[in-house]
């Protein structure tokens, strides 16, 4: 919540928190309007298009990601707070597999926030290095601002040197607004992809457990016993509610998942190429940094995405593992339709991408493919 907090997203509505979050769209909302802008002004120039479109892409994905807060914080922290109440309700062995979850989620969030850092720091660092090496250059003062593609062209390509932002922030105040505004655009980035992706790796997690203890709870009941009846609708109720959180869930994050899994196959493959061509420059470094986070995120989506796909499956193998041929006809005649709802599993996507592991790796296999594609028209022109 502290990382949300920064970008305006409060349980509690406020007029401070709601100026801040309007604020914080439209930063994001402008930012992307002038990286467009931007490589629509150097579209004869594949090189600084290929600089652009990262930090165009990470943005897209934010706002994606910011469209939850803006336009349905009540039904995410509703949504938490059912997983919370749903945890209550199971026994003190089973709480021990949340704790731990959640001691891996903070650890998962240092890693992810850490990174994510190093990589927007690595631009605003940038930009200053090249402010003055570019001012001791010409012996005048020259500015300088992160993510303006500005020091990219200095240091690698001078002869393509232009004012390269849509906007001439030479003038110190004109610039001091730049540099505020692109370094805020950085972090609301980082934060709020952070957040989404975490809390989506922990309720996901909570989900998998879940259904862990539902495959435990139907092999436990004894069919053959006169208090089978009651201590399978307790199951069953379990069971239901879980499949109801999950189909709110996957309907919040729909979005999420469908331009994240979609923008991240073009970001790692100009990454990729980016990669070969700047192979022994520090550029690697930054490269580097950002293909691990994006990486990262397509991984917290899919793993999670696979991992409730098979354990809500499990579900129905859990109740003919159980001894269901010694149930009334009646009680076999429910177990039966339990088996038909557990054998249609929990599906993460948004339109036509899945959150799984087969995606992931198309997305990885695809983005080869496309590096040595471009690979191979730099090499023809």
């Amino acid at each position: 919540m502290w990382y949300l907090r920064y970008c305006g997203v409060f349980r509690e509505k406020s007029a401070l928190g709601g100026i801040r979050l309007s604020v914080c769209l439209g930063v994001l909302v402008v930012f992307m309007v002038l990286q467009s802008i931007y490589i629509f002004q150097h579209v004869h120039h594949f090189a600084m298009i290929c600089d652009a479109i990262p930090t165009l892409v990470v943005c897209m994905v934010a706002i994606s990601k910011f469209y939850i807060f803006v336009f349905h914080p009540a039904a995410l922290f509703a949504l938490i707070d059912s997983f919370k109440a749903l945890q209550r309700r199971a026994s003190r062995e089973d709480l021990l597999l949340f704790r731990r979850s959640g001691a891996f989620h903070a650890k998962l969030t240092k890693i992810y926030m850490t990174s994510a850092l190093i990589v927007g720091w690595f631009y605003i660092l940038s930009a200053i290095v090249s402010g003055i090496s570019r001012s001791l250059a010409e012996g005048r003062v020259h500015f300088v601002a992160p993510m303006a593609v500005d020091w990219f062209c200095f240091f690698f390509f001078p002869f393509l040197f232009k004012t390269s932002f849509p906007h001439n922030y030479q003038h110190p105040l004109m610039f001091a607004l730049t540099f505020l505004f692109n370094c805020d655009s950085i972090h609301m980035s980082i934060f709020i992809s952070g957040s989404v992706d975490t809390c989506f790796s922990e309720l996901a997690t909570s989900v998998t457990i879940h259904f862990q203890l539902i495959q435990r709870q139907f092999q436990a009941v004894d069919f053959a016993a006169r208090t089978a009846e009651d201590e399978l609708e307790v199951v069953v109720a379990y069971h239901k509610d879980v499949l109801q959180l999950c189909l709110a869930m996957t309907n919040l994050f729909q979005y999420t998942v469908f331009y994240l899994l979609l923008l991240d196959s073009v970001l790692l493959c100009v990454i990729g190429y980016q990669f070969v061509i700047f192979m022994n420059t520090p550029r690697v470094l930054m490269l580097a940094s950002m293909a691990f986070v994006m990486v990262l995120q397509a991984v917290i989506y899919c793993y999670h995405g696979s991992m409730m796909y098979d354990e809500s499956l499990k579900v129905a193998d859990a109740i003919y593992q159980s001894n269901w041929y010694e149930a009334p006809p009646a009680v076999q005649k429910r177990l039966r339709l339990c088996i038909m709802r557990a054998q249609k599993p929990i599906v993460t996507k948004g339109g036509f991408i899945k959150a799984t592991l087969p995606t992931l790796k198309k997305i990885l296999n695809s983005t080869g493919s496309y590096i040595t594609m471009l690979l191979s028209l730099e090499t023809e022109q």
